[in-house]
């Protein structure tokens, strides 16, 4: 049985790359056969004494027969490579390309925004406690009189917020962000409150003093930087950890001007230990066919054999390299010295759940093609 299969579509080139994952290992005696017709593809194998063909979907786009090259059979997994064919109403031909209308993905991409915009009411008094267990963290209720955005997560000299030259530039270069109590700065997936309303924290990480769950950690000592998926307001929004770790990571590199984009994401595990997330672009826009388990909507069996259906759901998701490292080494302070890298610190709960929904996306590739330069691959969007 197959458990997952992706189909990278590159309209560009006229190929698409198949990888395919199975749930039990393919024995070396055992025969895989690829069969590409016009708009599907069987993949057919001997498990035991029965014939399993799988019927891969591509209705919307058209194949090239004949076109398979790159096929490599491994103990549970399946790759290989064919030849599209242009399809004058979607993807263009050599003379002509059609471009997709992104308007569906910016109306999803604005929601998003709305939804991680944290909104604390002006008009009346609100209080902050942990999300986990329910604890107070406030002195008292507090009643924001601002709440403005901050200008990125990166930019945290002063000097870069204005236009022109100050005549106190020397005294700005040793200045701090200081909220007032009745300030609310917020950014991506968290927001920065005056020191002096949170109950005595003298650390440079700030836990629940019942739970001991991690909510933010110290910026200087007059702000405290308290994150979205750990604290709790009135306002506040219902995003997972998760969700707030593919926000930040897709909004970093869709403000990235470069060609190489990279990005360091950072979580502190203790006051004087960190570890990093190491992410780089392969992809910014890549769409795959996706399918599973779920997804197969029609089984026939015959005498010795079996057919299986199987629809595949495009998405539309970033494909990046990754690397995971539990120190300040060499590679990441060659990364942190580059000055087209961006540092972003993150919560602990982002880091962990986004580390592991990245390996997730890595276990339906095959091995073959997991690991580049010593990154692993994975998807964005799965």
């Amino acid at each position: 049985m197959i458990h997952s299969v992706i189909v990278e579509m590159r309209p560009r080139i006229q190929v698409c790359n198949v990888f395919i994952i199975t749930d039990e290992h393919l024995k070396q005696d055992e025969y895989v056969r690829i069969n590409i017709k016009t708009s599907v593809v069987e993949v057919t194998w001997q498990s035991g004494a029965r014939e399993i063909v799988q019927v891969l979907n591509l209705r919307d786009y058209k194949l090239r027969p004949h076109s398979l090259s790159a096929l490599q059979v491994l103990k549970k997994s399946i790759s290989f490579r064919m030849q599209t064919e242009p399809v004058a109403n979607v993807v263009g031909s050599f003379t002509s390309e059609i471009l997709p209308i992104k308007q569906s993905s910016d109306m999803i991409q604005n929601a998003t925004v709305k939804l991680l915009t944290p909104c604390i009411r002006t008009d009346r008094p609100c209080q902050l406690a942990c999300k986990c267990c329910g604890k107070v963290l406030s002195k008292q209720d507090i009643l924001f009189k601002r709440v403005l955005p901050l200008p990125s997560s990166a930019s945290w000299e002063i000097s870069d917020w204005f236009c022109h030259q100050h005549t106190c530039a020397s005294s700005m270069q040793h200045s701090v962000l200081a909220p007032k109590e009745t300030d609310c700065l917020y950014g991506m997936c968290y927001i920065l409150v005056s020191a002096s309303v949170i109950n005595g924290r003298n650390e440079q990480v700030i836990r629940c003093n019942r739970c001991l769950a991690w909510l933010g950690t110290c910026t200087n000592s007059k702000a405290f930087k308290l994150w979205n998926c750990t604290t709790s307001y009135e306002g506040n929004n219902n995003a997972t950890a998760l969700e707030d770790f593919i926000y930040t990571v897709k909004q970093a590199f869709k403000k990235s001007c470069t060609m190489n984009c990279r990005l360091i994401l950072e979580t502190k595990l203790s006051e004087e230990n960190s570890q990093y997330l190491l992410l780089w672009v392969m992809d910014k826009s890549l769409d795959i066919l996706v399918g599973a388990d779920e997804y197969i909507s029609h089984k026939e069996e015959n005498a010795g054999k079996v057919i299986m259906e199987c629809k595949l759901k495009v998405k539309r998701t970033m494909k990046l390299l990754y690397m995971h490292r539990k120190c300040c080494d060499s590679m990441v302070t060659t990364w942190q010295d580059d000055c087209n890298v961006e540092c972003i610190e993150i919560a602990k709960p982002m880091f962990t759940e986004g580390l592991a929904y990245l390996l997730r996306g890595t276990e339906v590739i095959p091995p073959p093609y997991k690991l580049t330069n010593s990154f692993f691959v994975t998807y964005l969007g799965l």
